[in-house]
Protein backbone atom coordinates (compact mmCIF):
# COMPACT_ATOMS: atom_id res chain seq x y z
CA UNK A 1 0.00 0.00 0.00
CA UNK A 2 0.97 3.79 -0.69
CA UNK A 3 1.87 4.88 3.28
CA UNK A 4 0.27 8.49 2.10
CA UNK A 5 -2.46 7.32 0.38
CA UNK A 6 -4.52 8.24 3.65
CA UNK A 7 -5.13 12.21 3.82
CA UNK A 8 -4.44 11.58 8.22
CA UNK A 9 -1.13 10.48 7.17
CA UNK A 10 -0.35 12.65 4.49
CA UNK A 11 -1.18 15.62 6.45
CA UNK A 12 0.86 14.63 9.20
CA UNK A 13 3.84 13.29 7.18
CA UNK A 14 3.16 16.76 5.25
CA UNK A 15 3.68 18.67 8.80
CA UNK A 16 6.52 16.81 10.24
CA UNK A 17 8.37 17.26 6.64
CA UNK A 18 7.84 21.17 7.22
CA UNK A 19 8.68 21.44 10.49
CA UNK A 20 11.94 19.38 10.10
CA UNK A 21 12.74 21.60 7.61
CA UNK A 22 12.36 24.49 9.09
CA UNK A 23 13.85 23.26 12.76
CA UNK A 24 17.53 22.40 10.84
CA UNK A 25 17.81 26.08 9.59
CA UNK A 26 16.84 27.16 12.87
CA UNK A 27 20.01 24.64 14.22
CA UNK A 28 22.18 26.05 11.68
CA UNK A 29 21.42 29.28 12.96
CA UNK A 30 22.15 28.40 16.46
CA UNK A 31 25.15 26.39 15.82
CA UNK A 32 27.02 28.55 13.10
CA UNK A 33 25.94 32.26 13.89
CA UNK A 34 27.58 34.06 16.59
CA UNK A 35 24.49 35.52 18.62
CA UNK A 36 24.67 36.27 21.92
CA UNK A 37 23.32 32.94 24.46
CA UNK A 38 19.75 34.46 24.65
CA UNK A 39 19.46 35.14 20.93
CA UNK A 40 20.18 31.17 19.59
CA UNK A 41 18.37 30.24 22.83
CA UNK A 42 14.94 32.36 21.58
CA UNK A 43 15.82 31.06 17.90
CA UNK A 44 15.77 27.12 19.40
CA UNK A 45 12.81 27.80 21.08
CA UNK A 46 10.89 28.99 18.29
CA UNK A 47 12.40 25.70 16.16
CA UNK A 48 10.21 23.38 19.00
CA UNK A 49 7.36 25.75 19.06
CA UNK A 50 7.13 25.26 14.86
CA UNK A 51 6.89 21.30 15.91
CA UNK A 52 3.04 22.45 17.72
CA UNK A 53 1.91 24.81 15.28
CA UNK A 54 0.69 23.18 12.02
CA UNK A 55 0.98 25.19 9.36
CA UNK A 56 -3.02 24.77 8.53
CA UNK A 57 -3.35 26.87 11.93
CA UNK A 58 -2.14 29.98 10.22
CA UNK A 59 -3.71 29.45 6.78
CA UNK A 60 -6.53 31.92 6.92
CA UNK A 61 -3.96 34.69 7.60
CA UNK A 62 -2.76 34.31 3.95
CA UNK A 63 -6.14 36.11 3.23
CA UNK A 64 -4.78 39.18 4.66
CA UNK A 65 -1.64 38.45 2.46
CA UNK A 66 -2.77 39.06 -1.43
CA UNK A 67 0.84 40.22 -1.99
CA UNK A 68 2.69 37.45 -0.85
CA UNK A 69 0.22 34.30 -1.94
CA UNK A 70 -2.10 35.69 -4.00
CA UNK A 71 -5.57 35.10 -2.04
CA UNK A 72 -5.70 32.38 -0.45
CA UNK A 73 -5.39 28.70 0.23
CA UNK A 74 -4.98 27.74 -3.57
CA UNK A 75 -1.78 28.50 -5.69
CA UNK A 76 -1.04 28.24 -9.60
CA UNK A 77 0.89 25.15 -10.75
CA UNK A 78 1.77 27.78 -13.07
CA UNK A 79 0.76 25.41 -16.12
CA UNK A 80 -2.04 27.77 -17.35
CA UNK A 81 -4.98 25.99 -14.79
CA UNK A 82 -5.70 26.18 -11.04
CA UNK A 83 -5.18 22.68 -9.42
CA UNK A 84 -6.67 23.06 -5.55
CA UNK A 85 -5.41 20.61 -3.24
CA UNK A 86 -7.00 17.25 -3.54
CA UNK A 87 -10.43 16.82 -2.08
CA UNK A 88 -10.90 13.34 0.13
CA UNK A 89 -13.97 11.96 -0.10
CA UNK A 90 -14.01 8.68 2.30
CA UNK A 91 -16.54 6.02 2.01
CA UNK A 92 -17.51 2.92 5.15
CA UNK A 93 -16.65 -0.29 3.58
CA UNK A 94 -19.26 -2.55 4.62
CA UNK A 95 -17.90 -5.82 6.28
CA UNK A 96 -19.74 -9.14 6.99
CA UNK A 97 -20.00 -10.24 10.29
CA UNK A 98 -17.30 -13.11 9.73
CA UNK A 99 -14.54 -10.47 8.92
CA UNK A 100 -12.01 -10.23 11.40
CA UNK A 101 -11.05 -6.95 12.50
CA UNK A 102 -7.87 -5.25 11.39
CA UNK A 103 -6.39 -2.15 12.99
CA UNK A 104 -5.61 0.57 10.43
CA UNK A 105 -2.01 1.94 9.72
CA UNK A 106 -3.03 5.58 10.48
CA UNK A 107 -4.65 3.62 13.97
CA UNK A 108 -1.89 1.68 14.61
CA UNK A 109 0.53 4.36 14.06
CA UNK A 110 -1.72 7.02 16.35
CA UNK A 111 -1.48 3.95 19.09
CA UNK A 112 2.05 3.97 18.94
CA UNK A 113 2.47 7.48 19.35
CA UNK A 114 0.09 8.04 22.08
CA UNK A 115 2.10 5.47 24.10
CA UNK A 116 5.58 6.48 23.65
CA UNK A 117 3.92 10.11 24.59
CA UNK A 118 2.47 8.60 27.20
CA UNK A 119 5.68 6.51 28.54
CA UNK A 120 8.06 9.74 28.27
CA UNK A 121 5.75 11.72 30.39
CA UNK A 122 5.32 9.01 32.95
CA UNK A 123 9.23 8.68 33.14
CA UNK A 124 9.30 12.16 33.17
CA UNK A 125 6.70 12.74 35.67
CA UNK A 126 8.26 9.79 37.86
CA UNK A 127 11.64 11.03 38.13
CA UNK A 128 10.58 14.84 38.90
CA UNK A 129 8.67 13.88 41.62
CA UNK A 130 11.08 11.40 43.35
CA UNK A 131 13.56 14.03 42.51
CA UNK A 132 11.28 16.61 44.51
CA UNK A 133 10.76 14.52 47.11
CA UNK A 134 14.52 13.84 47.97
CA UNK A 135 14.86 17.53 48.16
CA UNK A 136 11.81 18.61 50.59
CA UNK A 137 12.88 15.17 53.05
CA UNK A 138 16.74 16.88 53.27
CA UNK A 139 16.70 20.40 53.15
CA UNK A 140 17.42 23.18 55.60
CA UNK A 141 16.79 27.40 55.08
CA UNK A 142 19.37 29.36 54.52
CA UNK A 143 20.92 31.47 57.57
CA UNK A 144 19.97 34.58 58.31
CA UNK A 145 23.11 36.07 56.77
CA UNK A 146 22.83 33.53 53.74
CA UNK A 147 19.13 35.21 53.36
CA UNK A 148 20.44 38.41 53.40
CA UNK A 149 22.98 38.08 50.48
CA UNK A 150 20.62 36.39 48.52
CA UNK A 151 17.95 38.66 49.16
CA UNK A 152 20.76 41.76 47.99
CA UNK A 153 21.69 39.73 44.74
CA UNK A 154 17.86 39.34 43.89
CA UNK A 155 17.32 42.94 43.78
CA UNK A 156 20.48 43.50 41.89
CA UNK A 157 19.51 41.08 39.11
CA UNK A 158 16.30 42.60 39.18
CA UNK A 159 13.90 39.47 41.01
CA UNK A 160 11.36 40.20 44.01
CA UNK A 161 13.24 38.75 47.21
CA UNK A 162 9.94 37.53 47.77
CA UNK A 163 9.54 35.36 44.93
CA UNK A 164 13.08 33.33 46.01
CA UNK A 165 14.38 31.68 48.79
CA UNK A 166 17.80 29.62 49.42
CA UNK A 167 17.72 26.08 51.25
CA UNK A 168 20.55 23.54 51.82
CA UNK A 169 20.70 20.05 51.03
CA UNK A 170 23.42 17.42 52.01
CA UNK A 171 27.05 17.74 51.01
CA UNK A 172 27.63 16.95 47.40
CA UNK A 173 24.25 16.77 46.04
CA UNK A 174 22.09 19.01 43.96
CA UNK A 175 23.04 23.01 42.80
CA UNK A 176 19.80 24.61 40.92
CA UNK A 177 16.68 25.86 41.21
CA UNK A 178 13.40 24.27 41.48
CA UNK A 179 9.72 25.87 40.88
CA UNK A 180 8.37 27.96 38.47
CA UNK A 181 6.24 30.88 40.36
CA UNK A 182 8.06 30.92 43.39
CA UNK A 183 11.22 29.68 43.10
CA UNK A 184 13.92 27.81 45.70
CA UNK A 185 17.33 27.78 45.11
CA UNK A 186 19.20 24.63 46.66
CA UNK A 187 23.14 24.38 47.40
CA UNK A 188 24.70 21.16 48.77
CA UNK A 189 26.00 22.42 52.54
CA UNK A 190 29.64 23.17 52.34
CA UNK A 191 29.52 24.57 48.59
CA UNK A 192 30.04 28.43 50.10
CA UNK A 193 32.52 27.28 52.65
CA UNK A 194 34.54 26.34 49.43
CA UNK A 195 33.98 29.44 47.41
CA UNK A 196 35.47 32.64 48.16
CA UNK A 197 32.92 35.52 48.60
CA UNK A 198 33.41 36.81 45.37
CA UNK A 199 32.53 33.41 43.69
CA UNK A 200 29.78 32.67 46.28
CA UNK A 201 27.78 35.95 44.31
CA UNK A 202 28.44 34.78 40.86
CA UNK A 203 27.24 31.04 41.35
CA UNK A 204 24.00 32.88 43.44
CA UNK A 205 23.87 35.30 40.67
CA UNK A 206 23.68 32.25 38.10
CA UNK A 207 20.82 30.82 39.49
CA UNK A 208 18.98 34.40 40.21
CA UNK A 209 19.03 34.70 36.55
CA UNK A 210 17.80 31.52 36.03
CA UNK A 211 14.86 32.56 37.82
CA UNK A 212 14.40 35.84 36.24
CA UNK A 213 14.61 34.27 32.95
CA UNK A 214 11.52 32.07 33.61
CA UNK A 215 13.94 28.73 32.57
CA UNK A 216 11.73 26.30 34.46
CA UNK A 217 8.72 27.23 32.91
CA UNK A 218 10.82 27.02 29.50
CA UNK A 219 12.30 23.53 30.32
CA UNK A 220 8.47 22.32 30.91
CA UNK A 221 7.56 23.67 27.47
CA UNK A 222 10.77 21.78 26.09
CA UNK A 223 9.78 18.53 28.22
CA UNK A 224 6.56 18.79 26.50
CA UNK A 225 7.13 18.96 23.15
CA UNK A 226 10.13 15.78 23.40
CA UNK A 227 7.10 13.84 25.12
CA UNK A 228 4.93 14.62 22.11
CA UNK A 229 8.12 14.11 19.34
CA UNK A 230 9.60 11.71 21.06
CA UNK A 231 10.66 9.80 17.78
CA UNK A 232 12.07 13.02 16.20
CA UNK A 233 15.80 13.15 16.63
CA UNK A 234 16.05 16.90 15.58
CA UNK A 235 13.88 17.57 18.98
CA UNK A 236 15.94 15.93 21.08
CA UNK A 237 19.03 17.58 19.57
CA UNK A 238 17.28 20.89 20.00
CA UNK A 239 16.23 20.30 23.50
CA UNK A 240 19.88 19.33 24.51
CA UNK A 241 21.06 22.33 22.83
CA UNK A 242 18.52 24.82 24.67
CA UNK A 243 19.78 23.49 28.21
CA UNK A 244 23.09 24.31 26.99
CA UNK A 245 22.24 27.54 25.47
CA UNK A 246 20.54 28.27 28.95
CA UNK A 247 23.46 27.85 30.94
CA UNK A 248 25.28 29.91 28.37
CA UNK A 249 22.99 32.63 28.60
CA UNK A 250 22.93 33.07 32.17
CA UNK A 251 27.04 32.96 31.92
CA UNK A 252 26.80 35.97 30.24
CA UNK A 253 24.16 37.88 32.34
CA UNK A 254 26.18 37.37 35.03
CA UNK A 255 29.33 38.51 33.46
CA UNK A 256 27.08 41.65 32.05
CA UNK A 257 26.63 42.21 35.84
CA UNK A 258 29.77 41.62 37.72
CA UNK A 259 32.90 41.71 34.70
CA UNK A 260 34.73 39.27 36.90
CA UNK A 261 35.89 36.47 34.31
CA UNK A 262 38.02 34.37 35.95
CA UNK A 263 36.41 34.76 39.31
CA UNK A 264 33.44 33.47 37.81
CA UNK A 265 35.25 31.07 35.83
CA UNK A 266 36.70 29.48 39.09
CA UNK A 267 33.63 29.58 40.96
CA UNK A 268 31.77 27.98 38.06
CA UNK A 269 34.81 24.78 38.21
CA UNK A 270 34.14 24.42 41.34
CA UNK A 271 30.99 23.96 41.95
CA UNK A 272 30.23 21.77 38.82
CA UNK A 273 33.19 19.27 40.94
CA UNK A 274 31.03 19.47 44.22
CA UNK A 275 27.77 19.34 43.33
CA UNK A 276 25.65 16.60 41.05
CA UNK A 277 24.22 17.44 38.02
CA UNK A 278 20.20 18.52 38.17
CA UNK A 279 18.67 16.93 34.98
CA UNK A 280 15.10 16.83 36.00
CA UNK A 281 11.81 18.16 33.66
CA UNK A 282 11.21 21.73 34.53
CA UNK A 283 13.93 22.57 36.66
CA UNK A 284 16.91 24.19 35.90
CA UNK A 285 20.32 22.80 37.58
CA UNK A 286 23.81 22.50 37.40
CA UNK A 287 24.44 20.75 34.14
CA UNK A 288 28.28 19.39 32.94
CA UNK A 289 26.89 19.99 29.38
CA UNK A 290 29.60 21.67 27.20
CA UNK A 291 31.48 23.01 30.48
CA UNK A 292 34.77 22.98 28.89
CA UNK A 293 33.39 25.52 26.08
CA UNK A 294 31.22 27.17 28.83
CA UNK A 295 34.81 28.02 30.62
CA UNK A 296 36.78 29.25 27.72
CA UNK A 297 33.34 31.10 26.71
CA UNK A 298 34.06 32.70 30.26
CA UNK A 299 37.25 33.93 30.07
CA UNK A 300 37.28 34.84 26.71
CA UNK A 301 34.18 37.00 27.09
CA UNK A 302 33.96 40.41 26.41
CA UNK A 303 32.16 43.05 28.34
CA UNK A 304 29.95 45.35 25.48
CA UNK A 305 26.91 46.96 25.20
CA UNK A 306 24.52 44.93 22.88
CA UNK A 307 22.52 47.09 21.28
CA UNK A 308 18.89 47.09 21.52
CA UNK A 309 18.12 48.20 17.96
CA UNK A 310 20.63 45.22 16.87
CA UNK A 311 18.50 43.11 19.41
CA UNK A 312 15.66 44.29 18.04
CA UNK A 313 15.96 43.42 14.53
CA UNK A 314 17.48 40.11 14.92
CA UNK A 315 14.23 39.45 17.07
CA UNK A 316 12.04 40.48 14.80
CA UNK A 317 13.90 38.43 11.91
CA UNK A 318 13.50 34.91 13.72
CA UNK A 319 10.21 35.98 14.11
CA UNK A 320 9.00 36.66 10.64
CA UNK A 321 11.01 34.33 9.46
CA UNK A 322 8.76 31.99 11.83
CA UNK A 323 5.97 33.49 10.48
CA UNK A 324 6.37 33.43 6.84
CA UNK A 325 7.71 30.04 6.83
CA UNK A 326 4.27 28.85 8.77
CA UNK A 327 2.39 30.79 6.13
CA UNK A 328 4.23 29.43 3.04
CA UNK A 329 3.82 26.16 4.33
CA UNK A 330 0.24 27.13 4.89
CA UNK A 331 -0.05 27.08 1.08
CA UNK A 332 -0.04 23.60 -0.22
CA UNK A 333 2.02 22.96 -3.57
CA UNK A 334 0.67 22.33 -6.93
CA UNK A 335 0.50 18.84 -7.64
CA UNK A 336 3.23 16.64 -9.94
CA UNK A 337 5.79 15.87 -7.55
CA UNK A 338 3.88 13.93 -5.03
CA UNK A 339 4.19 10.22 -4.27
CA UNK A 340 0.44 9.64 -3.90
CA UNK A 341 -1.51 7.77 -6.80
CA UNK A 342 -3.95 11.15 -6.73
CA UNK A 343 -1.41 13.16 -7.36
CA UNK A 344 0.49 11.66 -9.99
CA UNK A 345 -2.90 11.59 -11.52
CA UNK A 346 -3.53 15.05 -11.32
CA UNK A 347 -0.19 15.74 -12.98
CA UNK A 348 -0.78 13.67 -15.98
CA UNK A 349 -4.03 14.96 -16.41
CA UNK A 350 -2.51 18.42 -16.46
CA UNK A 351 -1.66 18.30 -19.83
CA UNK A 352 -4.87 16.78 -21.32
CA UNK A 353 -6.35 19.69 -19.64
CA UNK A 354 -4.50 21.95 -21.36
CA UNK A 355 -5.62 20.51 -24.93
CA UNK A 356 -9.05 20.87 -24.17
CA UNK A 357 -9.32 24.28 -22.97
CA UNK A 358 -7.22 25.89 -25.13
CA UNK A 359 -10.30 25.60 -28.13
CA UNK A 360 -12.53 26.92 -25.74
CA UNK A 361 -10.37 30.05 -24.51
CA UNK A 362 -10.15 31.00 -27.89
CA UNK A 363 -13.57 30.38 -28.77
CA UNK A 364 -14.58 33.04 -25.90
CA UNK A 365 -11.66 35.23 -26.30
CA UNK A 366 -14.17 37.58 -28.27
CA UNK A 367 -17.30 37.27 -26.51
CA UNK A 368 -18.99 40.41 -24.89
CA UNK A 369 -18.25 39.09 -20.96
CA UNK A 370 -14.69 38.55 -22.14
CA UNK A 371 -12.11 35.80 -22.25
CA UNK A 372 -11.43 33.37 -19.92
CA UNK A 373 -8.14 34.24 -18.04
CA UNK A 374 -5.71 31.51 -16.86
CA UNK A 375 -4.14 31.80 -13.15
CA UNK A 376 -1.22 33.35 -13.67
CA UNK A 377 -2.69 36.40 -15.38
CA UNK A 378 -4.70 37.01 -12.30
CA UNK A 379 -3.77 40.24 -9.47
CA UNK A 380 -5.95 38.25 -7.28
CA UNK A 381 -6.71 34.71 -7.48
CA UNK A 382 -10.33 33.18 -5.89
CA UNK A 383 -10.70 32.34 -2.20
CA UNK A 384 -13.25 30.05 -1.55
CA UNK A 385 -16.32 31.17 0.48
CA UNK A 386 -18.12 27.74 0.48
CA UNK A 387 -17.58 24.17 -0.46
CA UNK A 388 -20.14 21.45 -0.85
CA UNK A 389 -19.17 17.78 -0.03
CA UNK A 390 -19.05 15.18 -2.94
CA UNK A 391 -21.45 12.04 -1.99
CA UNK A 392 -19.86 9.51 -2.46
CA UNK A 393 -21.87 6.96 -4.47
CA UNK A 394 -23.93 4.45 -2.48
CA UNK A 395 -24.07 2.06 -5.34
CA UNK A 396 -19.39 1.67 -4.94
CA UNK A 397 -19.59 0.84 -1.46
CA UNK A 398 -20.11 -2.34 -1.04
CA UNK A 399 -17.06 -3.36 -3.93
CA UNK A 400 -15.19 -0.89 -2.14
CA UNK A 401 -14.46 0.89 -5.15
CA UNK A 402 -12.08 4.05 -5.39
CA UNK A 403 -11.56 6.42 -7.62
CA UNK A 404 -10.05 10.19 -8.54
CA UNK A 405 -11.85 12.68 -10.51
CA UNK A 406 -10.71 16.03 -12.04
CA UNK A 407 -12.87 18.18 -12.82
CA UNK A 408 -12.28 21.83 -14.66
CA UNK A 409 -14.49 24.54 -14.36
CA UNK A 410 -15.20 28.55 -15.11
CA UNK A 411 -15.51 30.82 -12.93
CA UNK A 412 -17.81 33.69 -13.46
CA UNK A 413 -17.00 37.31 -12.48
CA UNK A 414 -19.00 36.71 -9.59
CA UNK A 415 -18.19 33.72 -7.91
CA UNK A 416 -20.26 31.19 -9.38
CA UNK A 417 -19.00 27.87 -10.70
CA UNK A 418 -20.36 28.20 -14.67
CA UNK A 419 -19.29 25.70 -17.24
CA UNK A 420 -17.79 22.32 -15.48
CA UNK A 421 -16.35 19.43 -17.22
CA UNK A 422 -15.00 16.06 -16.12
CA UNK A 423 -11.20 16.26 -17.09
CA UNK A 424 -9.95 13.22 -15.93
CA UNK A 425 -11.76 10.57 -13.93
CA UNK A 426 -10.16 6.32 -13.14
CA UNK A 427 -13.99 5.70 -12.31
CA UNK A 428 -16.97 7.37 -14.50
CA UNK A 429 -19.43 6.37 -12.00
CA UNK A 430 -18.01 8.92 -9.82
CA UNK A 431 -18.13 11.58 -12.30
CA UNK A 432 -21.68 12.86 -11.33
CA UNK A 433 -21.13 12.79 -7.61
CA UNK A 434 -17.84 15.17 -8.60
CA UNK A 435 -20.03 17.48 -10.90
CA UNK A 436 -23.36 18.04 -8.51
CA UNK A 437 -20.57 19.10 -5.16
CA UNK A 438 -18.40 21.32 -7.49
CA UNK A 439 -21.30 23.35 -9.14
CA UNK A 440 -22.21 24.18 -5.59
CA UNK A 441 -19.41 25.69 -4.69
CA UNK A 442 -18.76 30.03 -4.66
CA UNK A 443 -15.63 31.72 -4.70
CA UNK A 444 -14.55 35.41 -4.24
CA UNK A 445 -13.72 36.42 -7.59
CA UNK A 446 -10.67 36.17 -9.57
CA UNK A 447 -9.48 40.11 -10.35
CA UNK A 448 -7.22 41.51 -13.06
CA UNK A 449 -6.31 44.97 -12.74
CA UNK A 450 -8.99 45.64 -9.82
CA UNK A 451 -11.82 44.22 -11.68
CA UNK A 452 -13.08 40.80 -11.36
CA UNK A 453 -12.60 38.64 -14.09
CA UNK A 454 -13.58 34.81 -15.54
CA UNK A 455 -10.72 32.23 -14.65
CA UNK A 456 -9.99 28.28 -15.27
CA UNK A 457 -9.89 26.47 -12.51
CA UNK A 458 -9.80 22.55 -11.38
CA UNK A 459 -9.79 20.25 -8.64
CA UNK A 460 -8.73 16.96 -8.10
CA UNK A 461 -11.23 14.78 -5.90
CA UNK A 462 -10.56 11.24 -4.61
CA UNK A 463 -13.13 8.62 -3.21
CA UNK A 464 -11.35 6.16 -0.83
CA UNK A 465 -12.80 3.51 1.56
CA UNK A 466 -11.91 3.47 5.37
CA UNK A 467 -12.60 -0.09 6.88
CA UNK A 468 -15.34 0.48 9.67
CA UNK A 469 -16.45 -2.13 12.28
CA UNK A 470 -20.16 -3.94 11.68
CA UNK A 471 -22.63 -2.74 13.72
CA UNK A 472 -23.67 -5.35 16.30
Amino acid sequence: MNFFANPWLREIALHLWQATVFGLAIALVVALLPLPARLRYFAGCLGLLRFLVPAGFLAPLIRLMPWACTGGLWKASGLGTLWMPVFAVPGSAVQSPSAMPVLSLPAFMTVVWCAGTILILAIGLTRLARGLRAVRRQQTPFSRSDRERLATLANRVGVPPNRVTGWFVPPNSWLGVIGIFRSRIVVPEGLFSTLDEKEVESVLLHELVHVKRHDNLLRLFQAAVVALFWFHPLVWWLDKRLRWESESACDEAVLRLTGANRVYATGLFKAVRYALELDLPGVSGMSRIGLQSRIHAVLNHQDRKDSPVKLAITVSTLIGFFGFATLLASTPAAPGGSASPADQQTALANDNAQSKTASADNATADQPSGRILDISELDQIPVVQKQAAPVYPSAYLKTGAQATVIVGFVLDEHGIVGASEVVSSTNHGFDQASMDAVRQWTFSPGLKAGKPVKVRMSVPIVFTISEDKPAK
